[in-house]
């Protein structure tokens, strides 16, 4: 029975670490991660800007970190410009866990949870109701 088990559970371990790499492929090269812990082990927390800097060197400009998730950094000037002004719907959004489903218990999301058109109109229906209360508006110039 006990070898039955250890059976299953190494079976269930090594399935789990080779769909873990394959995931791993679909992203573009970068450090490699460690199964459940990504690149945290080998994160200088100190050093972090030295650290991606020298993952741009070795990796290129476009290269993923695992923090556990994938995390795909662009450190050229010319493709931040490009991604966000040409392709800002493939960059937009909230990566998805917490604390971004905390906000999923609200309707639409309210103004923080929410994304795209939702958020534009959600923001704009907020800032009639804040203006109406006076904000944007000097009320003590009125009184001197």
């Amino acid at each position: 029975m006990f070898l039955i088990i250890a059976l299953f559970l190494i079976s269930a371990i090594a399935l789990y670490i080779w769909i873990y790499y394959e995931n791993v492929k679909r992203y573009p090269k970068g450090p490699t991660p460690i199964p459940i812990f990504g690149n945290l082990l080998s994160a200088n927390v100190r050093r972090l800007h030295e650290q991606l800097s020298d993952y741009a060197k070795t990796y290129g400009s476009v290269y993923t970190i695992w923090l556990p998730r994938p995390f795909v950094v662009i450190s050229e000037f010319e493709l931040i410009k490009e991604a966000f002004s040409k392709k800002g719907d493939d960059f937009s959004g909230r990566p998805q866990g917490y604390p971004s489903n905390f906000f999923e218990i609200v309707k639409n999301g309210g103004v923080i949870g929410s994304e795209g058109d939702n958020w534009k109109e959600q923001r704009r229906t907020s800032l009639h109701i804040l203006r109406d209360f006076g904000m944007g508006k000097n009320l003590m110039e009125e009184q001197v």
